[in-house]
């Protein structure tokens, strides 16, 4: 479900107190606009400064100068998330510091030092044909660049949109206007300045007066109903496009007077006027709110021919949320939509700011539930995004939250509770591979709300760590809980682990219990599997206990099971191929290896999964010494938009990108581990006497939910020689 449908459906009546002027129009700014002298933001200061913008709208010099230093920080944001490949982040990151912006507070100044940002801006939005955006950000970087190549670049793509444009625009009067109609409002989403404001209400207005000349006639042709259609579109929608252009920059009161300007009140619903009245006479915040409501939905709406563009919509929704939230920053009604909108556009390290002021000891279980919701998503949202930091940041800004609802009466009664937050904030510095930063986060967790997820993972990193009597305690713990809970595929996964430990620390009776353990648990995990995912996930067990035993034909029947159950649900898929891939590899079973690229690619798996089981099977034909077959070059080719570090590592597998160029490129614990384990496998391959130590190296690293970690430890175990162990008698395998 869309979060802000939800929000929509939650807005309930509080009293109003907001701060008089706070909703003031910016319009007024362009008579403060003098010489702009943005106030240097780092991470650290970005939420706070963020908080102050979006509390007070009131137009002054220092606001200018603030809110120039808080979008060039934004738009520095965009520019690293375009160039680590999160192009759709990096749209909405950008998307952000436009909408801070009110028209009158844009100078094109503010932008010069972020064309980089605009230029990624400006190739998505004419890759994908947004005409009016694209000109806008082209335009804006006509303006910026000196004298040069990319200037040029840039003037060609211009004078190209233009001919184009000249070149196929419709003869028909109502399909003209009305492509101008839209071409300048989305100018005027990204463009703050009154002047584009004022040509997309110019736009508007002769769409709308266009259609309302238009004479009715029988239709005859497949022009003149697409003349009759966009004239219903006109007079349907334009009331609603003026209100939603001028709402995008918290300005009820200009829509008003551009309705009224068009002699064009009569089309306006009359709800529709009445809620722009109250906002902008009394900044009634149910007025703010009931607006928010109106173009939120219209996001959704599911009829073209009714449909204002869900660009304008968003970019509205945005304006009525900063409204809602400045007519009555003290109410939880107030931050909800801002909250969630702040998130959606790559501002989410002030969501918990705004959240924390409206929560206390007086507000409803249900209330912190959302916050703390929302908080959680924040911080995933930033990990995805390869930002841990800005993770981290939310965290920390979401303490007093969190003591919250470790105190009665919210203890153990919200969703998520604070152990989960814990827990997930663990997870993600353990994925990061900051093992000491992890590790409190799941005492914590496993402290307050303990799960075979954070106990798992604590184990994982007591082990690395060389705590291996600690791990063995925990994942015992783990073993006891899933027992208790009767889950015996948890309880598997507990016994297999508590083997490896036992291996690691020499006790060969204790590993060959606990590996048996974890045997028969396994297999009455598959007689009591209910689902397919069930079944996949018990099958993929069973393989992993058996390749301990080396049982290959076992592990190849029940591999194959597993892909059968998985054929119907892509995360087990993914989830099978990635352990048949590894397994190929250390057990150096091409045939396992090509069939898991097989797999992968007819699936149609996520880019960055095939690419890692394309390279694995690599390494493999280099270690085999075996030409290729094609499969992992088929897998290489089917990828067109690789990014960021999957680009490297395919460039890599390629041929592309020597060891040192792709040890160089990576970036932070995972990418590093990553690049030496490759640099480390390709002389391993060809039987280098230094690959040992290094992927030795690899075996312990922090980033321990590493593929790669996993393979390297195999690996190193077998060269040290594993012993052979025997399959439990009287135990039948299927």
């Amino acid at each position: 479900m869309r979060v802000l449908g939800l929000i929509a459906a939650l807005l309930v009546c509080v009293p109003a107190c907001g701060g008089a002027g706070a909703n003031q129009p910016a319009t007024t700014a362009d008579a403060l606009q003098g010489p702009v002298h943005p106030v240097p933001v780092s991470d650290k200061e970005f939420a706070g400064y963020l908080e102050r913008l979006l509390t007070d709208g009131q137009p002054s010099a220092e606001r200018n100068n603030l809110l120039a230093g808080v979008v060039q920080h934004q738009m520095e944001r965009a520019t690293a998330r375009f160039k680590a490949g999160h192009t759709e982040a990096a749209l909405q990151t950008l998307n952000g510091a436009f909408y801070l912006m009110r028209a009158g507070e844009l100078q094109l100044t503010t932008l010069a030092c972020c064309t980089e940002a605009l230029h990624y801006g400006a190739t998505e939005a004419a890759r994908v044909g947004n005409e009016g955006r694209a000109l806008a950000l082209y335009g804006m970087l006509e303006s910026l660049l000196p004298a040069g190549k990319t200037k040029t670049d840039v003037q060609e793509h211009l004078k190209a949109m233009r001919d184009f444009r000249g070149a196929t625009q419709s003869q028909g009067k109502m399909q003209a206007t009305g492509a101008d109609q839209r071409a300048a409002t989305q100018q005027a989403l990204v463009d703050a300045r009154v002047k584009t404001l004022e040509s997309a209400r110019d736009r508007t207005i002769e769409w709308m007066q266009a259609a309302l000349t238009t004479g009715d006639g029988p239709i005859r042709s497949s022009f003149e109903r697409d003349e009759a259609v966009e004239a219903y579109r006109a007079v349907r929608t334009g009331g609603a496009v003026i209100a939603s252009l001028y709402l995008r920059h918290g300005d009820p009161r200009g829509a008003l007077a551009a309705l009224e300007q068009g002699d064009l009140t009569r089309v306006v619903p009359p709800g529709l006027r009445d809620r722009l009245e109250a906002a902008a006479d009394d900044d009634n915040p149910e007025a703010w709110a009931d607006l928010f409501r109106l173009v939120d939905a219209a996001v959704a709406n599911e009829r073209p021919e009714t449909a204002i563009d869900p660009d304008l919509a968003r970019g509205a929704a945005w304006g009525a949320a900063v409204g809602l939230y400045r007519s009555e920053p003290q109410s939880f009604r107030g931050t909800m939509p801002i909250s969630v909108m702040l998130l959606e556009l790559g501002m989410s390290e002030a969501t918990p700011l705004l959240l924390a002021r409206n929560v206390s000891d007086k507000s409803s279980v249900e209330e912190l539930s959302w916050a703390l919701a929302l908080v959680l998503r924040a911080i995933v949202t930033e990990d995805e995004t390869g930002d841990i930091e800005a993770a981290r940041r939310i965290f920390a800004a979401s303490e007093p939250m969190l003591t919250l609802a470790r105190q009665k009466p919210f203890l153990g009664q919200t969703r998520p509770t604070a152990g989960r937050l814990e827990y997930v904030m663990g997870a993600l510095e353990t994925r990061a591979g900051d093992l000491v930063r992890a590790r409190p986060h799941l005492v914590a967790a496993v402290s307050e709300e303990p799960t075979h997820e954070s106990l798992n993972t604590l184990a994982a990193i007591d082990r690395q760590r060389g705590a291996k009597k600690e791990a063995l305690q925990t994942l015992r713990a783990v073993a006891e809980l899933a027992k208790k809970n009767a889950e015996p595929l948890n309880e598997a996964e507990a016994q297999l682990q508590i083997f490896q430990l036992q291996r690691d620390l020499g006790s060969a009776s204790a590993a060959q219990e606990a590996l048996s353990d974890a045997l028969t648990r396994a297999l009455d995990a598959r007689e009591l599997a209910r689902s397919d995912q069930e079944q996949a996930r018990a099958e993929r067990l069973l393989a992993r206990v058996l390749e301990n035993y080396d049982d290959r034909d076992a592990v190849r029947r029940a591999t194959q099971r597993a892909y059968d159950a998985s054929a119907s649900d892509l995360d087990q898929l993914t989830a099978t191929v990635i352990d048949s891939s590894r397994r190929a590899l250390t057990r150096r079973d091409i045939k396992a290896a090509r069939d898991a690229v097989r797999q992968a690619v007819d699936a149609q798996l996520a880019d960055e999964d095939v690419i890692y089981v394309a390279l694995w099977l690599r390494l493999l034909e280099k270690q085999l010494n075996m030409p290729s077959d094609g499969t992992a070059e088929e897998a290489f080719a089917t990828i067109s938009d690789a990014s960021g570090w999957p680009a490297m590592l395919r460039a890599w597998g390629r041929g592309r990108l020597d060891d040192d160029a792709l040890i160089k490129a990576a970036r932070g614990t995972a990418q590093q581990t990553e690049a030496k384990f490759y640099a480390a496998m390709a002389k391993h391959a060809t039987g280098k006497t230094d690959a040992l130590p290094q992927l030795k190296e690899v075996a312990q690293s922090a980033a321990v939910d590493l593929v790669e970690v996993t393979i390297a430890k195999d690996l190193v175990a077998s060269q040290q020689g594993e012993a052979q162990l025997k399959l439990p008698p009287n135990v039948a395998i299927p």
